[in-house]
């Protein structure tokens, strides 16, 4: 029997603070979102995710300080250490787009936002549900999963990507260009630091086989 076979309940407040941070992740992306359809209405919610935002931060703090006091953990050290900061990640990035598309000016949303933002949707949608599922410490094939679908939707964000900037570049208007190109990338940035979660994930999937 493993020792984290043995640990106790108290020493499970891992799994709590990740499923928080996760679920965080998913209100704002889904704020992000609604945002997107609402344009140029909708920009006061960006005050909500800067809410969010700053919550996960006092989750990730809570992380550490609670790495540093357990002797016993249900993961190994270097497992919570890497998934902390790559969560905190995914959120700073979706405050930074939200940030863009209220400070943009844009005049009004289009299919790329659109489809973007349900795409960061269904990614943090599926890190919720990975960490649900890692919490068993039963079913790595589970996580496996998930982390699998994670994967498919970055890429599938990556060739939006390029589908978008070919798209951009046939209109005449440069500041647009110059605007909506850099929120693009940005969403870009969000699905990436979703995708380094998901490779976390399973890479502790498969230690924990």
């Amino acid at each position: 029997m493993r020792i984290r076979d043995l640990i106790l309940p108290e020493d499970k407040v891992f799994f709590v603070l990740f499923h928080e941070m996760a679920e965080k992740i998913t209100e704002a992306s889904t704020t992000l979102n609604e945002i997107t359809h609402e344009l140029p209405d909708g920009t006061e919610k960006a005050h909500k995710v800067r809410q969010i935002e700053h919550r996960g931060d006092e989750i990730t703090k809570k992380i550490y300080e609670q790495l540093n006091e357990s002797l016993i953990t249900p993961l190994e050290p270097d497992e919570i250490a890497r998934l902390a900061p790559a969560l905190d990640d995914v959120l700073d990035k979706i405050d930074w787009v939200t940030h863009q598309l209220c400070n943009y000016g844009i005049p009004e949303t289009n299919d790329v936002l659109k489809e973007y933002s349900y795409l960061i949707q269904l990614a943090a949608t599926e890190i919720t549900h990975a960490f649900d599922t890692l919490a068993t410490l039963r079913d790595p094939d589970g996580v496996k999963g998930h982390t699998l679908e994670i994967s498919r939707l970055y890429n599938l964000s990556t060739e939006l990507l390029s589908r978008a900037i070919l798209e951009l570049f046939k209109t005449k208007d440069l500041l647009m260009i110059i605007k909506l190109k850099d929120i693009y990338e940005s969403m870009a940035k969000v699905m990436e630091k979703c995708n380094d979660v998901g490779h976390a994930l399973n890479d502790i999937a498969m230690s924990h086989s």
